[in-house]
């Protein structure tokens, strides 16, 4: 009878991906395949990747160990696929020895580092007696265990790891038990022949966790250093393309709109994939971020008190960029130096997006978390600008610009996220923040090109019946100047393609007065 294996050779190794195949929404990554066995038995056989949650790390997990995996048969999985095209695929088609742990299982909130460690020890040691019966006699030691099979019968193992971090996460402040566990790994990996490969998943990197670098062998693809394998996780431009033909249920525009937006260097950006398969099965575009980890890390971390941080969330929050250093941070989710820690440990959870050494919130989705946290949290002026948002934007359609500057002057004097509001610069983030709730009926574009200049703000009707709106912006001006400039270079001009009518908005801020003067003239099309 076939013993029960707890991680070794698996029968049920295919099931994942099997499952996976039998989807919907379902996007060829098997190109990974000869990326990977291109680093097996070499001293690049060590990979750590580190994404943020839903960004595929498991599925392709899942595709690896149906694929290396000794004892089962999975080539009619294959079939089709990029894998099939490699010069290596049969090569080391279920040809290996896999050993496949999910870490999360045993290094949760109710076990410890030594009760996990032990867990994970016995039961892998079970699995090799089961399969190399006569060898290890009565030895615990699962480096040794390994070892002795190696020496033996010159069989190696591939290990394949998921959540490899999550005793970091879920037990962040027991410093000792994570010393403990990266302990266990050091005298696994470390120099030991009897791995062809190592490949391991989490949402953070290895480096730093220790000043020992007793991990400094693996090859790291990171949200700040993604390399060459950046296609395999999230979908490309092209990928969600395919998708919205496929499916035929939202444009193209929503899609980019509310997922994609993040920097994958020379690859361009990314999509959120578990967001685009929600919302194209759904058949519609919202926040589906907030169903696979809730809101309270992001709260935890904007919150901390941190000289900068409040105003460079607020500032990304009105869609601009944030300068961050990304050298300093040390992995560590319990202890932060500065808003620089904090930002980069938001930018491997996959709050924000990175590059060439500047952050910002990718897209709407991402915005959406950070919007309803700000407003759980009460967070001063910013909270009550997004609060009021809806109400500004009514004022706005129904013409009432005596209310619109209203609302701008009550927030004016407490606007203390950011540190210097009297310039032009700063006025333009407060606006976009004050008509964040647009986002729902218009496509916002701020600083657009538009007729014969550039548009302080153009907001596009997402539907019928919807006016479109031309902001400009004045500082120490006119609103009626505004007004004129929007007319004269004729910023309206491709908004009335798509609706019958534009409200052109003026808005001036007085510096000495501390006043906003507010007009708003319609226009229809001829």
């Amino acid at each position: 009878m076939q013993p029960y294996y707890y991680f070794l050779n698996r029968n049920k190794n295919g099931d994942g991906f099997q499952e996976l195949r039998n989807g919907e929404i379902f996007i060829d990554k098997t190109g990974l395949i000869e990326e990977i066995n291109s680093r097996i038995a070499t001293k690049e056989k060590w990979i750590c990747v580190s994404k943020p949650r839903r960004f595929g790390k498991t599925m392709a997990l899942e595709m690896l160990a149906a694929y290396y995996t000794k004892g089962i048969h999975t080539e009619r999985l294959f079939q089709g696929l990029q894998a099939m095209e490699g010069k290596t695929f049969y090569k080391h088609l279920n040809a290996h020895n896999v050993i496949y742990v999910n870490f999360n299982d045993y290094f949760g909130k109710n076990q410890s580092a030594r009760e996990g460690i032990s867990a994970v020890s016995s039961y892998l040691i079970k699995d090799l007696n089961y399969a190399f019966p006569g060898i290890l006699e009565n030895t615990e030691n699962l480096a040794l265990c390994l070892d002795m099979i190696c020496q033996v019968t010159g069989e190696k193992f591939i290990f394949l790891a998921d959540e490899w971090d999550c005793i970091f996460r879920i037990r962040k402040e027991k410093k000792e038990e994570q010393e403990e566990f990266l302990e266990f790994l050091r005298t696994l990996f470390k120099d030991k022949p009897y791995f062809e490969l190592v490949y391991m998943t989490g949402i953070l990197p290895i480096k730093k966790y220790n000043t020992g670098s007793s991990l400094n062998m693996f090859r790291e693809f990171t949200m700040l250093e993604p390399k060459s394998l950046s296609p395999y996780f999230g979908f490309t431009e092209k990928e969600v393309e395919e998708l919205c033909r496929r499916q035929n249920k939202l444009s193209m525009e929503e899609l980019k709109e509310w997922y994609d937006g993040y920097s994958m260097g020379e690859w361009g950006n990314i999509y959120n994939p578990r967001s685009v398969a929600e919302a194209l099965m759904e058949g519609k575009c919202c926040d589906y971020w907030n169903k696979t980890g809730g809101y309270s890390e992001l709260e935890e971390y904007i919150t901390m008190n941190f000289d900068g941080l409040g105003e460079a969330v607020t500032r990304m929050l009105a869609g601009e960029k944030a300068k961050v250093d990304v050298l300093g941070f040390s992995n560590d989710l319990d202890s932060f130096q500065d808003k620089d820690e904090v930002i980069t440990a938001l930018i491997h959870l996959g709050y924000l997006t990175y590059s060439e050494g500047e952050v910002s919130i990718p897209n709407r989705e991402i915005g959406e978390e950070f919007a309803n946290s700000v407003k759980k949290l009460s967070w001063g002026t910013v909270t009550k600008l997004l609060k009021q948002s809806k109400e500004l934007l009514a004022a706005t359609c129904s013409k009432d610009a005596d209310k619109v500057a209203a609302m701008l002057e009550s927030v004016h004097d407490d606007m203390h996220e950011l540190k210097e509001y009297n310039n032009e610069h700063t006025l333009k983030c407060v606006i976009h923040l004050a008509y964040y709730a647009a986002q729902d009926d218009y496509y916002l574009c701020f600083e657009e090109n538009a007729g014969k200049g550039i548009a302080d703000c153009i907001m596009q009707p997402k539907r019928a019946g919807v006016p479109g709106i031309v902001l400009e912006l004045k500082y120490n001006r006119s609103a009626g100047e505004a007004v004129v400039q929007i007319k004269e270079r004729n910023y309206a001009g491709r908004v009335l393609q798509i609706t019958d009518r534009v409200l052109l908005v003026g808005i001036n801020y007085d510096k000495k007065s501390k006043k906003h003067q507010c007009i708003i003239e319609e226009i229809y099309t001829q």
